[in-house]
């Protein structure tokens, strides 16, 4: 299967452009793919069930320390 990209228009501020352009710099890599990948993981079913886990051993963090020690 081909895989399909269309173009997305969005507007920025030139402050927050300037800031996204020295990120994606700093990163090695281009706006486009910075927000590409922010996107994605946004997105991600898998990573928002594993940080909901990790919300949820969070809230008892102190009951494995109580229990297991330090």
């Amino acid at each position: 299967m081909k895989d399909m990209s269309r173009h997305v228009t969005i507007r920025l501020d030139e402050e927050f452009h300037e800031r996204l352009k020295a990120r994606a710099a700093a990163l090695g890599t281009t706006v486009t793919a910075l927000i590409t990948e922010v996107t994605e993981r946004e997105l991600d079913e898998d990573r928002k069930n594993f940080l909901s886990g990790i919300e949820e051993f969070a809230d008892h963090w102190g009951y494995f320390q109580e229990r297991f020690g330090n």
